[in-house]
């Protein structure tokens, strides 16, 4: 009998509530040939009593005698699987059904990438809802991966001898931060990332959660980022980098210490942040308080008011004015909730946050104009420009009815200047269309030296593969 083409691999902890939905995520791809490694971590739950419901050959479940951590379980599984191909699945995260079908296309026609992944949805706190779209960059770069966190586990595919080169089980890592080295220690080693760009899976997260150890979770992530830097093959222009990415870090459990109530070690976390990258308390809004505002409205069972008074109240006294911005974080805050509650289809929802918004007087600046574009050019990655023109009707009422009409042109004007760029970047057509239309609303982008640069690019690109085609007719 010949070996599955892929060999999907989930680490199993505590997961039973959700592992369910996950293997059948997997048993019902488009793309068959597969075989499921679930790797059952000494879960004290009933995992695998769930697994034992799943008749499928391809199931295979295996189990450590005691707890090692999840890289360790998809060493176990990897070591255990006979896959040319590999893909990781989170217990609680779920595959797309096309998932494995895109991936294994995307792998046999680009033979020198030996690493592709993709964008996700983003899930409401404890529902399956969705909240959002995160789309990594098309062309990811080692800078990506050492100052942000562009990919999970769920996201990724890979072929075998690259997976092998991962070290699962070495290092010092305790819990965290196991992406940084694992993804960029392959880039270090040459090996070539693809991106499969559309969301071919979904992404759980859990309201009120607890994290045990903040400060061994922060370390961990430092030591991550530092094992990249100080590798003799890392780039002196990423090297160069070393502060922002240690900042972004702190930053990051700054927030998650001062959400736990652990003033002392949040407000050290961030004036770590602040002293490596001092530019994050400029301005208004601030980085730090933007960081703050987005990190608070995540979970939507939250209320932010309340939340955002408990983050700022506990900042260090030498940041204390960034409390009198509070009015305006929770104005904002109601006004993205909105926004991300519209696109996803949850209107009731929508006309409650933008009432809030009305009421406190929230108002539409630029920046906000910016981020309300790219969340619509992600939808239209994913769902097509007619789906996307409905939302964005949807939208017109209420940012009209809080900026006017400026705001609204302005904002139809920035997403179809930034589609134009993206659809010449993907090779589609419609870019003469989508720059008249942003010229239309906005006619401060005749001016836009990048968009007309596009915009002729796009046409004589269009000119060579239509003479290509009259040739190929001839010859025919």
């Amino acid at each position: 009998m010949s070996s599955p083409r892929v060999s999907v691999i989930v680490p199993v902890y505590n997961g039973a509530r959700y592992l369910g939905e996950a293997i059948q995520s997997v048993l019902d791809q488009s793309f068959a040939d597969f075989e499921l490694l679930l790797v059952d971590d000494a879960s004290p739950d009933n995992s695998a009593e769930i697994a034992s419901r799943y008749h499928d050959p391809r199931l295979k479940y295996l189990r450590h005698p005691k707890n090692l951590g999840s890289d360790r379980a998809r060493h176990t599984g990897l070591q255990e699987s006979t896959g040319e191909i590999i893909a990781f699945l989170d217990q609680d995260d779920q595959f797309h059904p096309d998932k494995l079908r895109l991936h294994v296309a995307y792998l046999d026609s680009h033979p020198e990438v030996g690493f592709t992944y993709n964008a996700r949805y983003e899930l409401n706190y404890s529902s399956t809802t969705v909240r959002g779209l995160w789309r990594p960059p098309r062309e990811i770069s080692l800078a990506d991966l050492v100052l942000w966190f562009p990919l999970s586990p769920s996201d990724v595919v890979l072929r075998r001898e690259w997976a092998l080169r991962m070290d699962l089980v070495g290092g010092s890592l305790s819990w965290c931060g196991g992406e940084i080295v694992h993804f960029g220690g392959l880039f270090l080693s040459g090996c070539k990332f693809g991106c499969v760009d559309r969301a071919l899976n979904r992404r759980r997260y859990h309201s009120g959660r607890v994290i045990r150890d903040l400060a061994g979770g922060c370390e961990s992530e430092l030591y991550a980022q530092r094992k990249i830097l100080e590798d003799p093959r890392c780039p002196p222009e990423v090297v160069s980098l070393r502060d922002v990415a240690h900042a972004n870090l702190y930053l990051f459990w700054g927030f998650r210490a001062l959400a736990h109530g652990e003033t002392g070690l949040g407000q050290g976390f961030i004036r770590e942040a602040v002293r490596l990258k001092p530019g994050i308390v400029n301005g208004k809004p601030s980085e730090l308080l933007n960081h703050l505002l987005i990190n608070a409205i995540d979970d939507e069972s939250v209320d932010h008011a309340a939340f955002l008074g408990k983050l700022l109240a506990q900042l260090p006294p030498e940041l204390a004015s960034i409390s009198g911005q509070l009015d305006w974080a929770v104005a904002r805050g109601y006004l993205l909730r909105g926004v991300r509650a519209v696109i996803w289809d949850r209107p009731d929802d929508g006309r409650r946050h933008f009432e809030q918004a009305m009421a406190l007087e929230a108002s539409v600046d630029g920046f906000l104009v910016d981020q309300v574009a790219r969340s619509l050019l992600d939808y239209a990655q994913e769902f097509g420009e007619e789906a996307t023109q409905r939302v964005l009707l949807a939208l017109v009422p209420h940012l009209e009815r809080l900026g006017g009409r400026a705001v609204t042109r302005r904002l139809r004007a920035r997403y179809h200047a930034n589609r134009a760029f993206d659809a010449f970047r993907g090779g589609e057509g419609g870019v003469a269309r989508m720059v008249a239309a942003a010229v239309w609303n906005d006619p401060g982008y005749a001016r836009n030296r990048g968009l007309w640069s596009v915009l002729l690019r796009s046409a004589l690109r269009g000119s060579s593969d239509a003479s290509r085609r009259q040739d190929s007719t001839r010859g025919a």
